[in-house]
């Protein structure tokens, strides 16, 4: 559904931590056509920047999104240390088959969330 221009309002697509992240996923959306601009993010959280959009389908948009984090993520493939143990809770994952569910605290360790966690040293 393409953005109703009589509802100026910004839709905030995600919100990240740096300048830099925020950077490399407008310029993703960008490739795709999607316009989006940066702003300081209007809630309260760890996440200093929003990446709004400015111009184009908010559904192609939304979606698009968990691809262009999963690039930047590209590093960080599960939210577990490198002894394969859970990032939230410790509990040894080793040899569990994705999508992995850590069994004892639930957390979904291959989500862009999790990943996102671990990679910027937070827990939720």
């Amino acid at each position: 559904m393409p953005r109703d221009a009589s509802n100026p309002a910004p839709i905030v697509l995600t919100t990240t931590r740096t300048k830099s992240q925020a950077t490399q996923i407008v310029y993703g959306l960008d490739l795709r056509g999607i316009v989006a601009g940066i702003t300081a993010n209007p809630t309260i959280s760890k996440d200093a920047y929003a990446v709004v959009l400015t111009k184009g389908n908010e559904m192609m948009a939304r979606s698009a999104i968990e691809s262009i984090w999963d690039a930047l993520l590209e590093s960080t493939p599960r939210a577990s240390d490198l002894d394969g143990n859970c990032f939230f809770c410790g509990y040894d994952t080793t040899g569990l088959m994705p999508p992995l569910i850590c069994p004892e605290c639930g957390n979904e360790l291959d989500s862009i969330t999790a990943r996102r966690a671990a990679s910027e040293g937070w827990l939720e």
